[in-house]
């Protein structure tokens, strides 16, 4: 059997590993796939390592193959994360479960849900009830969000992560997929939580710590080394390049997800600009989350337009299959994922014909180089390499 899961590894953690070690001891998976984020994360910030780093931690701790979620999506809302990251395990023709961790384990109550949900769409009483929100004044996500209050159960609503095992089973219900649901519960702290728990932590709180102490706590033995040797990168790192490129334009609504009334907001505050953090900080309103803001402000760097994201999605998410890596236990289902996948499986970087992949890819690059001064290989480059485990 083999099980797929959707990450960031930003970074791979305990709590990482412990789910991988669920998939193999408990649903006894013979392999474990991961469809994780690359250079950019779902809430618009820079990873904290570069997309090679993170694979291998995972690939150190259990995992088998890992693929990357295209950036587009990747760095979209959780509803597209959601529906890329299951459509990119499904393209694979091998995933037999989807396994996510989630607050609320009951995965009776998420099969039931997602499957109410798909039915509202259908009938159309969630764009209803979102449309009369919207003309009273409330912005799209936030109208969406207490829309789904309105029908569906609080507690699957109650964490971001409850939220994208929703997303995760809407998308496979409304779509006919083939594949069967585990849920496993979440340990440890809360999602934003930036206090250290002890062993099983946020990864919010785990890079927190990093950053005031320059230490990995609540990580596993096998990636501290890996950690200790690879560049860690912070939010606030694409400050300068970030406030260059809004410099140079004046207008920037034609970009993903951002409207005309937040595209003037960013105008009228870049002169107050600082940092990455302090800027979305100072765009947040009542309407306006940080991680919408967070999430514009990284299309507008990756030049990310809102015609790029509706023709990627028009082409159903996923057009290739890149690889980031593979374990020894692992390469025997390269042979099956090439001859069952609906899309081909990319292993060399230049095969790759979305620009946005290259692009996050290169800015993660510069930013590691002016952190270290030591030159990495780009992605045309790099070696793709095996990790023998």
């Amino acid at each position: 059997m083999v099980v797929g899961i959707v990450a960031e590894y930003n970074p791979f953690h305990n709590g990482h590993k412990l789910q991988i070690e669920y998939a193999k001891n408990v649903l006894k998976a013979d392999q474990v796939v991961v469809a994780m984020s690359g250079s950019f994360t779902q809430r618009g910030e820079i990873a904290c390592f570069d997309k090679y780093t993170r694979a291998h931690a995972a690939l150190l701790c259990g995992a088998d193959v890992i693929l990357e979620i295209p950036t587009i999506f990747a760095t979209s809302s959780a509803r597209e994360f959601a529906s890329a990251g299951v459509q990119l395990l499904a393209s694979t023709g091998v995933i037999d479960s989807i396994l996510f961790s989630a607050e609320c384990p009951d995965r009776e109550l998420f099969i039931s849900e997602g499957e109410k949900l798909v039915e509202l769409e259908n009938s159309g009483a969630i764009d209803n009830e979102i449309n009369t929100l919207v003309s009273n004044g409330i912005s799209y996500a936030a109208a969406r969000a207490k829309a789904l209050k309105t029908f569906l159960s609080e507690e699957l609503l109650s964490s971001p992560n409850n939220i994208l095992g929703l997303e995760y089973c809407r998308y496979i219900f409304s779509n006919n997929i083939k594949m069967d649901i585990q849920v496993m519960k979440r340990q440890g702290n809360e999602y934003n939580d930036l206090s250290l728990t002890g062993q099983l932590s946020s990864a919010s709180s785990i890079r927190q710590h990093f950053k005031l102490n320059h230490e990995f706590l609540a990580v596993p033995e096998e990636v501290k080394n890996l950690y200790k040797t690879s560049a860690f990168v912070s939010s606030n790192d694409i400050s300068p390049i970030l406030h260059y490129k809004l410099l140079t334009k004046d207008s920037y609504e034609d970009y993903h997800d951002c409207s005309h009334d937040l595209s003037d907001r960013i105008r009228n505050n870049l002169k107050d600009f600082v940092s990455y953090t302090q800027f979305c900080e100072l765009l947040k309103t009542k309407n306006y989350e940080y991680s919408r803001i967070s999430r514009v402000l990284c299309h507008i760097l990756l030049g990310l337009h809102d015609v790029d994201f509706q023709t990627a999605k028009a082409n159903e998410y996923i057009t290739y299959i890149r690889m980031l890596g593979f374990s020894k236990n692992g390469n025997s289902l390269l042979g099956k994922i090439k001859k069952n996948a609906s899309a081909p499986l990319v292993t060399e970087p230049s095969d790759i014909v979305n620009k946005f992949d290259i692009r996050a890819a290169d800015i993660h690059r510069v930013i590691t180089i002016e952190k270290t001064s030591n030159v990495s290989p780009n992605e045309y480059t790099r070696k793709f390499s095996l990790v023998n485990i």
